[in-house]
């Protein structure tokens, strides 16, 4: 069964639409690395993802091509998931080659959501393959409630 994260109302609608609105290309201020300076802008790419609730537990799963294991750091803070990565690509010159412009070298992925209950990391379990990575979440145990008895 699916399981729907807690959003604004048009929230998915204008994520989509806005989601790569500062790294588009034709964007003048998206994120290129200039050669002759090394310097780059690159902001995160919105992550996609997808989580069900299997009673006991939440399965992510997370799209990451072309990251490392290395480079993924995966926080859980009571019921907030957060999410983030880099990808990083060598740029070489060659035989007196000049580098003027790299858009490739380095990019990143993010996402944060927040689950309906908390979770804990005791049993957590995290796995990565061929740029998914795959992260089952147990639920954290609830405290039911219980009369206190008057003495």
């Amino acid at each position: 069964m699916a399981f729907l994260l807690r959003r604004e109302p048009f929230g998915s609608i204008l994520d989509d639409v806005f989601s790569d609105y500062f790294t588009r290309s034709t964007w003048p201020l998206s994120a290129v690395t200039h050669a002759h300076t090394g310097s780059s802008a690159a902001a995160p790419v919105l992550a996609r993802l997808d989580v069900v609730d299997k009673g006991d537990k939440y399965a992510v799963t997370v799209d990451l091509p072309g990251v490392r294991k290395e480079d993924i750091r995966v926080t859980v803070e009571g019921a907030r998931v957060a999410i983030a990565a880099e990808k990083q690509t060598a740029t070489e010159s060659r035989n007196g080659e000049k580098n003027l412009l790299v858009e490739r070298n380095v990019s990143g992925f993010a996402r944060s959501f927040e689950l309906p209950v908390e979770v804990t990391d005791e049993s957590a379990d995290a796995s990565f393959e061929n740029g998914v990575l795959q992260l089952t979440l147990p639920k954290r145990a609830q405290v039911g409630v219980r009369p206190l008895t008057i003495r």
